[in-house]
């Protein structure tokens, strides 16, 4: 699941040269305005304006509107206490990351929403590489994953 998940958005990426986003434009992606519905996860950003019902504002999964949620997935706390909790995923187990990457997939492979780009900070650089920490904790599921063979 996981080297799908690495193989896949890394050709995305390759083929399509998308946007670098910083946490401060990002959260300008609410559907306010005119504007997409933006959400990321492991740093990758997606276009869910077509879920607005789901993403929208005063909707069920509008906390996730135009912020990196990813620590919210395994906190389940859909707030600013989720948010704040635990921010070191390294220090999940490697299956409870595993179930993380997931959400990931679905977003990755849900035929309404789009890859758009890559959010710069602890995922991805300003350049819209993946930094060491990604790696690391792609690395934490792979170990885990062949160690299960």
């Amino acid at each position: 699941a996981i080297s799908f998940l690495t193989t896949t958005v890394q050709s995305i990426k390759d083929d399509n040269v998308k946007r670098v986003f910083t946490s401060v434009e990002l959260a300008g992606f609410i559907g306010e305005d005119d504007k997409p519905i933006y959400l990321s996860i492991l740093g990758e950003v997606y276009d869910v304006t077509s879920g607005k019902d789901f993403y929208g504002k005063g909707k069920s999964y509008g906390f996730f509107s135009g912020i990196d949620g990813t620590v919210v997935f395994f906190t389940g706390k859909f707030n600013e206490e989720g948010l704040n909790e635990q921010k070191n995923i390294l220090e999940f187990t490697a299956p409870e990351i595993k179930a993380m990457t997931e959400w990931s997939k679905f977003y990755e492979e849900h035929e309404e929403y789009t890859y758009v780009g890559t959010l710069n900070g602890d995922f991805y650089d300003s350049e819209g590489k993946p930094t060491q920490y990604l790696d690391d904790i792609l690395a934490k599921v792979a170990t885990d994953e062949k160690s299960e063979l």
